[in-house]
């Protein structure tokens, strides 16, 4: 996995929304060759944003079934490689954030479960 990856995330106000940043933000600070995107931002300001995209494999990371992050790489004509939805990941360990503005316990475990699931996706890419 030493190619550059382009985690672009849910930056949504749900919980999940929450365990999602969290997860990508920390593999990026981690991972020399991992950046974490936000969704949002590239929504506003693609032009500002495709330097971070450039030369990277794609991965969209959905926090609900809305799954607005692909939607939006669809809209921009940007070829996702891999999605992963952190809500069946999350939901497969039994686990249930309950806060969006800090994380709670099933949080913080989602976290770390998120984390280890998206390193395992990435190794197969």
């Amino acid at each position: 996995m030493d190619d550059k990856i382009a985690l672009v995330s849910c930056s949504g106000l749900s919980p999940l929304g929450l365990v999602v940043r969290a997860a990508t933000v920390e593999l990026a600070l981690d991972n020399d060759n991992i950046v974490a995107a936000c969704i949002t931002e590239y929504s506003a300001q693609p032009n500002n944003c495709a330097p971070i995209l450039e030369d990277a494999k794609i991965v969209s990371i959905t926090g609900c079934s809305d799954d607005c992050v692909s939607t939006i790489l669809e809209e921009k004509d940007i070829e996702v490689i891999k999605n992963i939805d952190a809500e069946s990941v999350v939901k497969a360990f039994d686990l249930n954030p309950n806060d969006s503005i800090r994380l709670d316990d099933d949080g913080e475990e989602a976290v770390k479960v998120l984390k280890r699931f998206i390193l395992s996706e990435l190794a197969s890419i």
